[in-house]
């Protein structure tokens, strides 16, 4: 991404709707120095986000619903690689969850359901062969 590609904070509008609820294009500071870049719709965060470093970098990318963690994310490295991938149902995570190393390779994947763990999880070798598999069952 290049110097000019990269959004500024300070390019959001910020807006507040006329019941004083943030709508539209917002950009917010996180705790990192990053900022977080999105859209508001009757004060609630809604569909894609995007955080960044403090050097303008992307960090992560997913969806909120009604202002809840919702849908595809996906994390990154300083050196950007991909470093988690997962989806979440309401601030929840489910389905499949993939995390790598810096260099790429496979560090474990497995199924989340209502935030547990369920079903077959595999941890992978350097090489990319499995070293070790464990089975969640589903909590009631």
């Amino acid at each position: 991404m290049s110097e000019q590609d990269r959004p500024r904070p300070e390019d959001a509008p910020n807006r507040l709707d006329d019941e004083g609820r943030k709508t539209g294009l917002w950009a917010e500071e996180d705790a990192h120095g990053g900022f977080m870049v999105g859209d508001y719709v009757a004060g609630q965060r809604e569909g894609i986000w995007r955080h960044y470093a403090d050097d303008g970098r992307l960090r992560s990318e997913g969806g909120f619903a009604d202002g809840l963690v919702h849908g595809r994310w996906t994390w990154w490295r300083a050196n950007k690689q991909v470093l988690q991938r997962g989806d979440f149902d309401h601030e929840k995570r489910q389905g499949l969850w993939e995390r790598w190393t810096a260099e790429g390779a496979l560090i474990d994947s497995g199924r989340y359901e209502q935030d547990k763990k369920v079903g077959e999880w595999h941890y992978y070798n350097p090489d990319g062969t499995i070293k070790k598999t464990t089975n969640h069952k589903p909590r009631k």
